[in-house]
């Protein structure tokens, strides 16, 4: 992008800086019309037009202290404008402040047209110096509840209440608070048109001081507001809507995925066995959902057969205490059966002496096993005897009061296959009104548990990352079954039960094992069910205050150290095993399966995690990105998005005193955050991984070109870029060479040291013989011009001479957002094969992989990836720099066209020249960009900014970046 500048005016140089195209300036001979209206709330609201041209709708920018922070198009409809006849009317637009200004400190905003860069014509309008405090509770009949505090201002204050941008009501905030807290309590009531069941946000602003934001949230908006137990207790007899349930999201995204398994099911069905199974999953599927919208709690329970699949070497045990209380028992099994997982299972209940309808489980379920106690021995004694009878080679606790969801046995066991030395998994608890309960727990230094989250919002991003914790719930934990035994299960000295999990948990580490919270296994704890709520009195919830001194005294080393309650930040204490914390600031969220940067940067968080780091992770965009999000927090590492931050300005300045050091990706990331980070943090440790020199690629290119345009830009380029870099601590390159270039041009005496940056691919070790392969391939995203121009070059200049060298052997093209100009260029021996999931078809079936790079800059993540997949490669000395390999040995490197066709050749015709080479790739791999020599590489860079990585960390890291059984993470090329 090319920054424009107008006369008097120029956008760039901040964080907030929109970048925009290129434009043409051309002579005007009328001014483009418009004016700032007025500021309510969130919005500046106004209109533009250009008469020369008003059926186009003009674009118009937000300034706030000159510096632009908001767009929008002018092609909203309003009457007045009608009447004038100004575009019809449609010419008004709405700029929505952004939360950059929502800081407490004086703004004067302005309102521009990108035309000429003419502000427009209205009232001064500037954000005053306020300190707002305040949160909507959330919904309280037909109205929002909250509370504010405006600092050095007691009196009340005129509120609007806004609903998806539109102002829905207007209100007080003049009640008291609570047990003398400062500020106001403030009732908004809710338009009946907003009441439909669906999600809404909705943000709370004072009226007279529009701009100034009480607090933004996203709610639902009920349509009926009798509580969901309250049908379940009273209407349950009658058919309920699932979606009037809190938990109707997460039961939809549960049935989505058990079709999607069945469909899988369906399509291997070809015996009469198999299509019985199936039947029989489907009925278990329609039951399930029915039970659980039904519930357990109504007068009248009806007890349908269930029917759990059988078989002979069960992955996972699934033991279930039972005493009594059959129809939340039914309840809970009906859940299970209903949830398909492709683990398979065992379900054993302990009757712990029950004398209800437990008695005969086993005429209503089928292929259960079942312990019975006579006597009632308790929470412990029925879970141990549980875990005595397993067969399966992990053992699932699970409590009668729970309702699972589908993949949630494989979400369980993903941490053990995933990380190292795990030895106990737990899952997100979740109460039926759809409210945190426990995402994971931790033990203070006073030795009081505490359960991290409770009440909270089970979507926010500190809890849903995988993450080492101190104890988890028993009311769901999985446990390898020979480490079970060996820990002869709960320890009865907590029997009959009460603190016997947290306990386990600390017995568990102190065997040296990992104890890992996972949010991806959620599951629905009707708490206090099975055993009461209170502390006092005769009911087995007592044991909870027999057993804590007993639990005090085992553990108090332990947990010594483990923070003050009440003066410690718990989302600060809620991740186990860390040594030090790292903010990564990337542009985007990574996209490992479309550019190499992504996979190079998901490898560099792994090495940080590797060496002691929790790694808190920010794109500049703030976007959740589904799949791609949480592939990063399935590696243990906390990803923030928006509505939970809107800027990485705003993670810098409100978290930013929590990281030992920044790690910065892309120069351009850096530009806009480096700054800030300084401004706050003078002392802070900044890392900068260039990725690679924007200003030599560009230089390159100017120069192949022959373009002094370009060499304008590029020296422009160079400028900025070095002025970025002096600004931080250490700057990362993947090649030397860069690293040199960098050195080159530094002039002061302290200059930015320079550092490697690892680049870390898995070497294969089996691949697809010479024989089996056939074809030349090439691989990168074409939204990268030199992989544009190398295809080009390559077509025009080498496959005329491969034509007649090896006549009738395809040139095939793999890459994402390939122009449509290579359409041209297809043929019979050129395939435009396009973008691939994985770079298995690539690697593994070609024969000769080729990088005919004429520009560029920076390591070349498609060389490495052939390297380590042992495909012998021909490159240009731009493909080959910075790789380390040898012209012959490793690689044949050329510039040519005529050299390029012969080195094809040669290998393509030889196989034991294509042995040899594909032999000494794979060896250059594994000693230079193995994950081991990746750690040490970056250990060293860190102890140049004086952070020391422990010899023995005892974080959580992902064994491999792939072959994970609840997702693929491919690995991809640039």
């Amino acid at each position: 992008m090319i920054t424009l500048r107008f006369q008097g005016s120029e956008l760039a140089g901040s964080q907030t800086a929109l970048n925009f195209p290129l434009s043409i300036n051309v002579e005007r001979m009328l001014p483009v019309m418009g004016h700032a209206d007025a500021m309510r709330g969130l919005f500046i609201t106004g209109w533009a037009l250009d008469p020369e041209n008003p059926t186009a709708p003009v674009t118009v920018e937000l300034m706030s202290d000159g510096q632009t922070v908001a767009r929008s198009t002018a092609n909203k409809f309003r009457a007045d404008l009608a009447k004038l006849q100004f575009a019809e009317g449609y010419c008004a637009y709405t700029l929505r402040l952004p939360p950059e200004v929502f800081d407490g400190k004086t703004h004067k905003l302005t309102v521009r047209e990108t035309i000429t860069g003419t502000t427009l014509a209205g009232p001064e309008i500037t954000l005053p110096d306020l300190v707002i405090e305040g949160k909507i509770e959330g919904l309280n009949g037909a109205g929002f509840t909250g509370w504010l505090h405006v600092q050095g201002k007691e009196a009340r204050h005129a509120l609007d209440l806004w609903i998806d941008n539109e102002l829905a009501s207007s209100g007080e905030a003049a009640s008291p608070r609570e047990h003398n807290a400062p500020g106001q309590r403030f009732f908004l009531g809710v338009p009946d048109r907003f009441l439909d069941g669906r999600p809404h946000e909705v943000s709370v602003t004072l009226r007279k001081h529009p701009g100034r934001v009480v607090d933004v949230g996203v709610f639902m908006l009920l349509n009926q507001l009798t509580p969901s137990d309250a049908l379940q207790r009273y209407a349950g007899t009658r058919y309920l809507r699932s979606y009037l349930s809190p938990l109707g999201p997460q039961r939809y995204e549960s049935l989505r995925r058990g079709l999607s398994r069945l469909s899988d099911a369906a399509l291997s069905a070809d015996s009469p066995e198999a299509i019985a199974e199936l039947k029989q999953a489907v009925l278990n599927m329609a039951l399930g959902q029915e039970q659980v919208i039904r519930g357990f709690t109504g007068p009248l329970q009806t007890y349908d057969p269930i029917v759990f699949p059988a078989w002979d070497s069960p992955k996972v045990s699934i033991v279930i205490p039972v005493h009594n209380k059959f129809a939340t028992t039914y309840t809970c099994l009906a859940s299970l059966a209903a949830a398909q997982c492709r683990a398979s299972y065992e379900v054993i209940v302990v009757d712990d002496g029950s004398s209800d309808e437990t008695e005969d489980i086993q005429t209503i379920v089928q292929n259960i096993t079942v312990v019975r106690h006579e006597v009632a021995q308790g929470f412990v004694g029925a879970s141990n005897a549980g875990g005595e009878a397993a067969r399966g080679e992990y053992v699932v606790m699970l409590n009668n009061d729970t309702e699972v969801m589908s993949g949630w046995l494989d979400e369980l066991l993903d941490p053990f296959e995933r990380f190292d030395n795990v030895g106990m998994t737990g899952a997100k608890l979740i109460y039926p009104s759809g409210d945190l309960q426990e995402a994971g727990g931790l033990v203070w230094g006073n030795g009081q548990p505490w359960n991290i989250g409770r009440n909270g919002n089970p979507a926010e991003p500190r809890y849903n990352y995988v993450r080492q914790v101190d104890y988890l719930s028993g009311a769901c934990v999985m446990l390898p079954v020979p480490l079970w035994k060996e820990l002869k299960g709960f320890d009865t000295y907590y029997a009959p039960a009460y603190y016997e999990d947290t306990d386990l948990a600390f017995r568990v580490r102190a065997k040296g094992f990992k104890t890992v919270y996972t949010p991806f296994c959620e599951v629905v704890h009707y708490e206090g069910v099975s055993n009461g709520t209170s502390t006092s009195g005769s009911g087995l919830k007592r044991f909870q205050a027999i057993n804590r001194p007993k639990f005090l005294r085992r553990w108090a080393e332990a947990y010594q150290h483990n923070g003050v309650n009440g003066h410690d930040k718990p989302h600060l204490l809620q991740d186990r095993g860390v040594r030090f914390r790292a903010l990564v600031l990337d542009a985007q969220t990574l996209t490992p399966d479309q550019d190499a940067g992504s996979y190079a940067a998901l490898q560099e968080i792994r090495i940080l995690q590797s060496l002691g780091c929790k790694v808190t992770f920010v794109p500049s965009n703030v976007a959740f990105m589904g799949g791609y999000t949480e592939q990063l927090q399935r590696m243990g590492v906390e990803t923030l998005y928006a509505p939970f931050c809107y800027s990485m300005a705003e993670v810098i300045e409100k978290r930013g005193s929590e990281f030992d050091f920044f790690y910065i990706a892309r120069y351009g990331v850096a530009e806009q955050v480096v700054d800030k980070i300084r401004s706050l943090y003078p002392e802070a440790k900044i890392i900068l991984n260039i990725h690679d020199l924007h200003f030599l690629r560009e230089l390159r290119e100017a120069i192949h070109d022959q373009d002094g345009q370009k060499m304008g830009r590029a020296l422009q380029t160079r400028e900025s870029e070095l002025k970025v870099i002096s600004k931080v601590d250490l700057a990362l390159s993947y090649s030397e060479v860069e690293q040199a270039v960098i050195t080159s041009h530094s002039t002061a005496t302290n200059a930015t040291p320079t550092g490697a940056c690892p680049w870390v691919v898995e070497t294969a070790q089996d691949i697809p013989p010479f024989e089996a392969r056939q074809g030349i391939a090439f691989l990168g995203g074409f939204g990268h011009r030199p992989n544009i121009e190398a295809v080009e070059w390559f077509v025009r200049e080498v496959m005329p001479l491969l034509r007649e060298r090896l006549p009738g052997v395809p040139f095939l093209i793999y890459g994402s957002k390939a122009p449509e100009r290579f359409k041209k260029l297809e043929g019979e021996d050129i395939i435009l094969k396009g973008f691939v999931k994985t770079t298995d078809e690539v690697y593994d079936t070609a024969r000769v992989f080729v990088a005919p790079l004429l520009t560029g800059a920076g390591l070349k993540g498609k060389v490495i990836g052939a390297f380590s997949r042992g495909i012998p490669t021909v490159m240009t000395p731009t493909a080959a720099e910075g790789t380390g390999a040898r012209h012959g040995d490793q690689a044949m490197i050329c510039a040519e066209p005529a050299q390029w066709a012969e080195h094809i050749a040669e290998i393509y015709e030889s196989q034991e020249r294509w042995e040899a080479m594909s032999a000494a790739c794979r060896r250059l791999t594994q000693d230079q960009y193995s994950f081991d020599h990746g750690r040490e590489v970056l250990a060293d860079a860190l102890r140049q900014i004086g952070i020391f990585p422990p010899a023995k960390p005892q974080s959580l890291w992902p064994r491999l970046l792939d072959g994970s059984p609840v997702e693929t993470i491919n690995k991809a090329v640039k």
